[in-house]
């Protein structure tokens, strides 16, 4: 992999710098590289995509395995250098130059189930992990390099400070787990905070039965906007359900939910609960 001293050198052949607004940092630590490709556990018969390959810091290991590997990189600069670097080095690799958002997913995953795995930028990591779960029945798992701050949230648990919507959404179509955390030093240039290598494992199906999944995620923004507010009083409004407090008072105890609790303690179950107890 590139070291701090050959980017640089490439930054200057090639006439470009890192957009910080994209959040373009460049994995320069050996040890961490050789963590995500062994957690990536590709071999010659799977297919990944890798979104944002840079400047190959981990293409090459993943190309290397046999697998058959795609990736897909934003900025016109970096791909035109890793295209330079890799040319006709590996007939197993495909690079090209497009937005990941805008991606067809099926024209890569027809043979079969992929695995994901990127270096996501952080003003785009919330779409990327929504397009990653509209695409889950061509995707086996995701192993992601998220800002600390996001991988929290992500991973968080009911009652916590961290916990959201984006908590229940994740939990709700996969199984994520955090490997490691990687210093702001791994990189350069270096960002402003640490991040984490965490890893989501698309469910076979969703981790709680619901028969009305858009009405389910309604529940659970709405309860989520007034999250230290109850329950009762979140939902009720007319940004959320919409719902006079007596009607909604007895759905909750239908559903064995205290109207007085707050939406911040309440687990996926529970709201899957809720969402039950509107069509009983």
């Amino acid at each position: 992999m590139l070291t701090r001293s050959q980017l640089k050198d490439i930054f200057t052949e090639y006439g470009f710098r890192p957009i910080k607004r994209l959040g373009e940092n460049y994995l320069i630590d050996g040890n961490i590289r050789n963590k995500i490709l062994k957690e990536a556990d590709v071999c010659a018969r799977d297919t990944v995509l890798e979104i944002g390959p840079g400047l190959g810091a981990l293409t090459e290991g993943l190309a290397e395995s046999g697998a058959r590997v795609i990736a897909v990189e934003k900025d016109r600069k970096a791909f035109g250098a890793l295209s330079e670097m890799l040319a006709g080095r590996y007939s197993n690799l495909t690079l090209i130059h497009g937005d990941i958002l805008k991606f067809d997913a099926s024209v890569i995953a027809s043979s079969g189930r992929m695995k994901v795995v990127g270096n996501l930028p952080y003003y785009i990591t919330s779409p990327i992990i929504e397009y990653l779960i509209e695409n889950r029945r061509r995707i086996i798992s995701a192993l992601i390099t998220v800002q600390r701050e996001v991988a929290n949230r992500l991973m968080a648990s009911p009652g916590t400070k961290d916990y959201s919507s984006i908590s229940c959404y994740v939990r709700y179509y996969t199984k994520p787990s955090y490997i490691h955390t990687i210093r702001r030093t791994a990189f350069y240039p270096e960002p402003e905070v640490d991040s984490s290598l965490i890893k989501l494992d698309i469910l076979d199906r969703p981790s709680v039965e619901v028969r009305d999944e858009k009405m389910l995620f309604r529940i659970i923004r709405g309860a989520f906007n007034q999250r230290r507010k109850s329950i009762i009083n979140s939902l009720s409004r007319e940004e959320a359900l919409s719902i006079p407090k007596d009607e909604l008072s007895k759905i909750l105890k239908r559903a064995g939910i205290e109207p007085s609790v707050r939406p911040e303690v309440l687990s996926l179950e529970d709201f899957a609960r809720i969402c039950e107890a509107f069509v009983i």
